[in-house]
């Protein structure tokens, strides 16, 4: 088995600003909704969404319905959910975070967006003062904190994030949904991340933690963060997480998230190649097969004809990839990407002139995926001027 990849393309870029972290969701009516930072690398940079109905041939109607959407899932009544990345401490009510939330229909760009302020019970969820994450926090977030103060006249150290950050979940069925959340522990004495899963039965207006999916132990010293959680056809659900060490980690549930195995060090079955370490990504075809993307340093895609996550295999590098393109298009190489392959990321990362490395990606059809990612100070062509922009790959898997 193998995924074939067309010459990526780019389908949103800016000389005058900057483009990081694409996320990409297919909407239950089929529309493509790709999110976009559009601040500087830094937290409390926002986000805009635009979207595509033609398989991410053309791309319109930019919005943010809320300032920087990590996570957006589609019922089947064709609303959207869209929920904000930060939590904020609920001053009365401290094992409480709230997140701004928006609901619409995108199919109708003229009709109101619902929005509301999101409640997750993050009983096990340390605190952290604002001034702990580095990045200014803008405008779009102080009528939020303000609210649940009462009180336009807030410096700073009055206000507390908590919560989970969620990445990643899904619709479970019988009103339920299901995401993966990740953050500290409320125990200081238990260095590292832990992952958390949330259950919600009110179409994500408010959200509990119904278990631990992965946390700091002697294997995984420093924990694990940001997870991807999908079913497998066999009914399992199935999760991997970023660690701080050289792999990533992947874990099973037989009975709906209550419990979970003991995370394991994800391995390839065809290739010394180690999978790691930024932002997994995985979703599921239509025959069960799994795809999975993940970043830094470098841009890779693996899949598991299996659908069991026991099988992956054909490690498929995206960044090589992308290097030859700018090579075919008569990019010299000093001005092709250039960054952080090749060097340990936690001594040398200098996305600025390379990517993110998070890497976004959907299914097409019944054999296709769609994976974006970011790049900085790229050059197209021969006589292209550098742009930071968003870029889209196709792939059909064969075999």
């Amino acid at each position: 088995m193998r995924a074939i990849p067309t010459r990526p393309v780019t389908i949103d870029s800016t000389r005058y600003g900057e483009r990081w972290f694409p996320l990409l969701f297919r909407h239950t009516d089929g529309t493509l909704l790709m999110y976009v930072e559009y601040g500087h690398d830094a937290h409390f940079a926002p986000f805009f969404r635009i979207e595509s109905r033609d398989e991410g041939r053309t791309w319109s109607n930019p919005c943010d319905n809320v300032p920087r959407c990590t996570w957006a899932l589609g019922f089947a009544d064709n609303e959207l959910l869209e929920m904000d990345a930060y939590g904020v401490q609920d001053p009365k009510k401290t094992e409480y975070a709230c997140h701004y939330g928006a609901w619409s229909d995108p199919a109708k760009p003229n009709s109101p967006v619902k929005r509301e302020l999101i409640r997750v019970h993050c009983p096990s969820t340390r605190a952290a003062p604002l001034a702990s994450l580095p990045g200014y926090p803008t405008v779009h977030w102080w009528d939020l904190w303000n609210g649940l103060h009462g009180t336009s006249n807030l410096k700073g150290p009055e206000i507390f994030l908590n919560g989970p950050n969620m990445t990643s979940g899904f619709d479970a069925g019988g009103g339920r949904l299901i995401a993966t959340g990740y953050g500290a522990s409320k125990d200081e004495s238990i260095k590292g991340d832990w992952v958390w899963l949330y259950e919600s039965r009110d179409r994500g207006h408010n959200w509990r933690e119904i278990s631990v999916v992965a946390r700091p132990s002697d294997s995984l010293p420093r924990g694990a963060n940001e997870a991807t959680i999908v079913r497998l056809r066999d009914g399992r659900l199935y999760a991997v997480a970023r660690t701080f060490g050289p792999r990533l980690t992947h874990m099973w549930s037989s009975d709906e998230g209550k419990t979970w195995t003991t995370p394991a060090p994800l391995n390839l079955i065809d290739s010394k190649e180690i999978p790691g370490t930024v932002w997994p990504v995985c979703t599921v075809m239509k025959d069960g097969t799994l795809a999975l993307v993940y970043g830094r340093p470098g841009k890779h895609l693996v899949l598991d004809p299996s659908g069991t996550g026991t099988q992956w295999q054909s490690h498929l590098d995206l960044h090589a990839w992308e290097l030859d393109t700018q090579a075919t298009m008569g990019v010299p190489p000093e001005k092709r990407l250039r960054g952080i392959v090749g060097h340990d990321p936690n001594v040398y990362c200098n996305r600025y002139t390379d990517s993110g490395d998070y890497l976004a990606v959907v299914t097409s059809g019944e054999r296709g995926l769609i994976v974006m990612y970011d790049v900085h100070q790229y050059v197209e062509s021969w006589n292209a001027k550098p742009v930071e922009a968003v870029r889209m790959v196709r792939l059909e898997v064969s075999g």
